[in-house]
C-alpha cells in the first residue's frame, strides 16, 4: 500500500467542547491506556474494537456529498479493511497514553507514539461516547498537524477528480485557483503517492507563490524533501532544514515538525539544537517526561551534569508507572555518576533499580560493557555485591 500523505489545505472548524462527567473522564483514560496497549502489542482485531469505521468513513467522505451511498459503503470497508482498520499504520513499537484532553470539540487521549527504529511522533485520538464507554473517530497527527480523516479524504478527492478543476478545487477547500494550477498540482499530488519525490519538488516550483504557502503543497514538498534527505542527498537535506524552519509559521504552532530537525542537527553534533528542538515540541504538545529524557541526554552530550540530573529526575517524576521513561531515567543518571566517577551514586541508583522494578543489577548484568569497568573495580560495586548475597 503506498503511504498516505498529508493534503489538509485548512484546519477543521472548531466545536463547542462535550463536556464530560467524572466518571466518563475517568472511562475515557483507562480507554486511552487500553488503545495505547492494544496498538503496542500489534493487536490488529483489538486495536479495531476501539474504533467507529462509519463516523470515521463519514469524516472522510465529508467533502463530497454528491457521492452514491453504495460508493460511500465501498470506500468505507476499503478503508477499513486492515487488521488494524484505518489505524493500523499507527500500530508501534511502544505506545503510551499521555492525557486526556480536547481537540475541535471532541473528547480526545494524548499519544506518544515510539516506533521500532526509536522514531517518535505525537497524536491526539478524537473519540465520541458509547455507552459507558468510547469509540475513536478520528486521529490528529502532530507532526503535520494535520487529521488522518483529512489526509485521507483529500487523497481521495484527487485520484476521483482525474482532470482537476474547480471540483477539486472546492473540495479541497481552495476556491478561485486557475485550472492548469489546479492540474498541476493534482499532478503534484499523484507524484507523492507514487514515491516520486524529485517530480514532486520539479511540480512544485511551477506553482504560484501563494500556492506554495499553502498547508497542502507545502507538507507535499516537505515529504519529498525529507525522502531524498534520507537518502543521502545533501542539497535536499539544506532545502528540509529550511523548510522545517518555515513548517510553524505555514502548518501553525502546534505542528510537531521539530521533531523531523532533530536528526539533522544530530548530525552535525548540534546538541543545544536539539535540545531547542524538543523544548519547542514540549510546549506543542503540552509536555511529555519523555522529551525531558531525550533532552537530559542532550545535555549529556554537552557535558552539564547538573542539568542532566534535573531532567532526569523530572522525567522520571512525571512518567506514569509502567512507562520505560522510568527505568531510562534511571540509565541516564547511572551514565552520569560513572561519567563523574562518584561509584557510590551509583551504587545507590542500582539499589533504588532494584526496590522499584525488582531488578537486579549485578556483575553479570554488566559484563563486557566498557561503561562500567572501572565500577565493577571499585570498592563500593564490592560492597553492593555483599549485600546482593545477604
Amino acid at each position: 500500500m503506498v503511504p498516505l500523505v498529508p493534503l489538509t489545505w485548512a484546519a477543521e472548524e472548531e466545536q463547542p467542547a462535550l463536556a464530560l462527567t467524572a466518571a466518563q473522564q475517568q472511562a475515557l483514560e483507562q480507554f486511552g491506556r487500553s488503545l495505547a496497549q492494544a496498538m503496542t502489542d500489534k493487536d490488529g482485531p483489538a486495536l479495531k474494537a476501539h474504533l467507529d469505521p462509519d463516523e470515521f468513513g463519514g469524516r472522510v467522505l465529508q467533502k463530497m456529498p454528491d457521492m452514491t451511498a453504495e460508493m460511500r459503503q465501498v470506500i468505507t470497508r476499503s478503508i477499513n479493511k486492515r487488521p488494524g482498520g484505518w489505524m493500523d499504520q499507527k500500530m508501534s513499537g511502544n505506545v503510551v497514553f499521555l492525557r486526556t484532553r480536547e481537540r475541535l470539540g471532541f473528547p480526545a487521549v494524548q499519544l506518544r507514539l515510539r516506533s521500532e527504529t526509536d522514531s517518535l511522533s505525537y497524536a491526539d485520538v478524537l473519540v465520541r461516547p458509547d455507552g459507558a464507554g468510547f469509540k475513536v473517530v478520528d486521529l490528529y497527527d502532530y507532526t503535520m498537524a494535520s487529521l488522518i480523516s483529512e489526509e485521507i479524504g483529500n487523497m481521495l478527492a484527487v485520484s476521483i477528480n482525474p482532470s482537476g478543476g474547480a471540483g477539486l478545487a472546492k473540495v479541497l477547500g481552495i476556491p478561485g485557483i486557475k485550472n492548469e494550477v489546479m492540474v498541476d498540482f493534482r499532478a503534484m499530488a499523484v507524484a507523492a503517492q507514487m514515491q516520486d519525490a524529485p517530480e514532486v519538488l520539479r511540480l512544485h516550483d511551477t506553482l504560484p507563490e501563494e500556492i506554495r504557502r499553502t498547508r497542502g503543497v507545502f507538507s507535499l514538498r516537505l515529504q519529498a524533501l525529507m525522502r531524498l534527505s534520507n537518502q543521502g542527498s545533501q542539497q535536499a537535506a539544506q532545502a528540509f532544514e529550511g523548510a522545517l524552519r518555515q513548517a510553524p509559521e505555514i502548518l501553525g504552532k502546534e505542528s510537531a515538525t521539530d521533531l523531523l530537525m532533530t536528526d539533522l542537527l544530530l548530525q552535525r553534533q548540534d546538541f543545544q539544537g536539539v535540545d531547542d528542538c524538543l523544548k519547542r515540541t514540549e510546549a506543542a504538545i503540552g509536555g511529555d517526561p519523555y522529551l525531558k529524557l531525550l533532552r537530559g541526554n542532550m545535555r549529556l552530550q554537552m557535558k552539564d551534569y547538573v542539568g542532566v540530573l534535573a531532567l532526569a529526575d523530572a522525567a522520571e517524576r512525571e512518567a506514569d508507572s509502567g512507562d520505560p521513561t522510568q527505568s531510562e531515567a534511571m540509565d541516564l543518571r547511572i551514565t552520569v555518576h560513572l561519567q563523574r566517577k562518584d561509584f557510590a551514586a551509583a551504587v545507590k541508583e542500582l539499589r533504588a533499580c532494584r526496590e522499584k522494578f525488582g531488578a537486579v543489577m549485578d556483575r553479570q548484568a554488566f559484563a563486557g560493557d566498557a561503561l562500567y569497568e572501572d565500577l565493577l573495580k571499585s570498592p563500593e560495586f564490592a560492597a553492593w555485591e555483599k549485600e546482593l548475597a545477604q
